[in-house]
């Protein structure tokens, strides 16, 4: 019996629901008075107008048999912008979306795509603005939980964030990332209060149509990015499961925020940053053992250290060590596998990174990191094709960046694929220069861009990115490893061994990668090119 006045109370309050939803509460309300008023109107004018005194009471028929009507339209149409339409929120294909909406895109040919959203890092409003960190950990966690609503396009992390402290034009954001609404937010931390204010910005016409502030104590951050992603899709006329909002596998604010901290360092992989987010991590786990996320992050750490700096067989052991122990914690969710694949993978066990990769790809399809990390184990493998294609693959998951194109047009040329080669220099080099009138700073996209340009034969002007690159980052052992390769394939042998001895001196150079790098054929057979790796490998 509890059961069944449940059921038909959640099928009450889900009706009730529906009906507010609908506005259909609201016609009816909106009714009763304007009939209410025209009645009263009417037994004053009819009276003075001396008409029968049936007309009355045709008057007070006809309001009670327009009052159902009105509520069937309002159930069945909504007023938009674009006048009354008739609303499909049954329609399965609609996805939750009323009508079409103010959130669709409408492309050129007349149909009509689902919602779409891109949520911009929340700005730093604490005192001492060092909180970027936690700021744009926040905005990722609420990234990460709209992309579980079904219906709804998020715009990648590193799409979005290239927009992150800059006055861009909320216009020019929708047009350039392809979306109909955009998410934005500041932070306010102050020992254990937080204060976060967000609003949902029509990227159609730039207004504003949802905010909200959230002042809590630090300690209820998780409930707050639930509340946060749930406002959101409700404003949106979204629906989502309560499933969906998944928490960040810790209930200890302090490990969150090392994780977080440690995570902004680990998007800039280069040795120094890979050690002190290894630092970050280890805190965190030491804070909350049971943290699977921080350990698969931590893992990461090794293996990419392992590949990117002298071969050390404990940074080995460790890497399959920790990625065990995230994989206990947390198997269910594709970081874990991401570590424990390409632990496998410095390990040349490829079947079984294989294996890895395949589940992290079955817990998210969509996963960039999955595929890329993938292709990068496939280029270790010598598998060149599939590597290829899974760098396409996470191409595809996120279309404005440049590196997987410029990574394809390397290998393409590799296995004399000169046409095809060109074509991803010239798309590779077309996100390259857009991405750099948003971040000029970015050295890598100037470094890697020189290669599109040297493989379209602009030589000069290929020479003028890949100094740009180095002059502003000197110290950039990734970028002096590229600079090796550059030159090589520009025919300036001494120049290309130069960088190449700098990167081996930095404890910086991909073994791995430097035996599958044709861009260096023309300094291989060097004696000097067999020294610098003979005296790296020890």
């Amino acid at each position: 019996m509890g059961s069944q006045k449940l059921g038909r109370h959640s099928r009450f309050t889900s009706l009730l629901n529906e009906l507010k939803e609908r506005k259909v509460l609201r016609v009816a309300i909106a009714y009763i008075v304007v009939a209410w008023i025209v009645m009263q109107v009417g037994e004053v004018t009819f009276t003075a107008l001396k008409l029968p005194p049936w007309s009355q009471s045709l008057l007070v028929i006809f309001s009670l048999l327009g009052f159902p009507i009105a509520l069937v339209m309002a159930w069945a149409y909504e007023i938009t912008p674009d006048g009354i339409v008739e609303d499909h929120d049954g329609n399965p294909h609609s996805h939750g979306i009323v009508g079409r909406s103010r959130f669709e895109n409408v492309k050129s040919n007349g149909e009509s795509s689902l919602a779409s959203i891109a949520v911009l890092p929340f700005e730093d409003m604490s005192f001492d603005q060092d909180q970027t960190y936690f700021c744009e950990g926040i905005a990722e966690e609420i990234l990460c939980a709209l992309c579980e609503v079904d219906g709804l396009h998020v715009a990648a992390r590193v799409a979005s964030f290239q927009f992150g402290g800059k006055s861009a034009d909320i216009l020019e954001i929708g047009r350039k990332l392809n979306v109909s609404v955009v998410l934005e937010g500041s932070v306010r931390k102050s020992e254990e209060q937080i204060r976060i204010t967000v609003q949902l910005i029509d990227a159609h016409d730039g207004y504003q149509f949802w905010a909200g502030q959230y002042n809590h104590d630090l300690k209820d951050i998780f409930d707050i990015q639930e509340q946060i992603a749930q406002a959101v899709v409700n404003a949106m006329r979204l629906s989502i499961g309560d499933n969906l909002l998944t928490r960040p596998m810790t209930e200890s604010t302090e490990a969150y925020d090392l994780y977080l901290k440690g995570k902004s360092y680990f998007t800039r992989p280069d040795k120094q940053n890979i050690l002190f987010a290894r630092q970050l991590f280890e805190h965190a786990v030491e804070i909350d053992p049971e943290y699977g996320r921080a350990w698969a992050k931590l893992a990461s750490t090794y293996a990419y250290e392992y590949l990117c700096a002298k071969p050390n067989e404990n940074v080995r052991h460790e890497a399959r060590r920790i990625s065990k122990i995230a994989l206990r914690l947390a198997p269910g969710i594709p970081d874990s596998h991401i570590a424990r694949g390409i632990a496998y993978s410095i390990c040349q066990d490829f079947r079984q990174a294989d294996l890895e990769f395949e589940i992290s790809i079955g817990l998210q399809p969509e996963s960039f990191s999955a595929w890329f990390t993938w292709a990068r184990s496939k280029t270790y493998q010598g598998d060149v094709r599939k590597a290829i294609e899974y760098y396409q693959k996470a191409s595809e998951i996120r279309p404005e960046g440049y590196r997987c194109d410029l990574i394809q047009m390397t290998m393409l040329a590799s296995l004399g694929e000169r046409k095809a080669a060109k074509e991803k220099a010239k798309e590779g080099l077309r996100k390259a220069k857009d991405w750099l009138e948003l971040n000029p700073d970015d050295n890598r996209a100037w470094n890697m861009g020189a290669f599109a340009l040297h493989r379209l034969g602009k030589v000069d002007e290929a020479k003028k990115w890949m100094n740009t690159s180095l002059v502003n980052s000197p110290r950039n052992s990734e970028l002096t490893y590229n600079a090796a390769s550059f030159y090589s394939l520009a025919g300036d042998v001494e120049k290309s061994l130069e960088y190449l001895s700098q990167a081996a001196d930095s404890g910086c150079l991909n073994v791995s990668w430097l035996e599958q790098d044709s861009d260096l054929d023309a300094v291989r057979g060097n004696p000097k090119f067999k020294e610098i790796v003979a005296q790296f490998k020890g």
